[in-house]
């Protein structure tokens, strides 16, 4: 279970390739939440109800879902942030 922020995602579909269960903190969490959702990746849970309906259908779907999220990480650069910091360092320095 995560709260939906992209940092925290990418970390758990994209480099340990676990399915997610999003229960949003701020807005933005409930939209990227719903892009997992829709590409099968995770499942979004406002409420307990939703959160343990979550928990059942991951369970009892497992293989599917880690098949999706394994495809997604094949994609996923672990090294972006990174890089993303070294193209923001040398444009500082020019």
């Amino acid at each position: 279970m995560i709260n939906g922020s992209h940092t925290a995602m990418g970390e758990i579909l994209g480099a340990k390739a676990k399915p997610i269960i999003g229960i949003p903190v701020y807005d933005e969490h409930t939209n990227q939440i719903k892009w997992a959702e829709e590409r099968k990746l995770g499942i979004l849970a406002i409420s307990t109800k939703q959160t343990v309906s979550a928990v059942s259908e991951i369970r009892n779907n497992y293989n599917k879902y880690q098949e999706n999220v394994i495809e997604f990480a094949k994609n996923y650069d672990r090294s972006g942030t990174r890089k993303t910091a070294k193209i923001i360092s040398e444009m500082l320095e020019d």
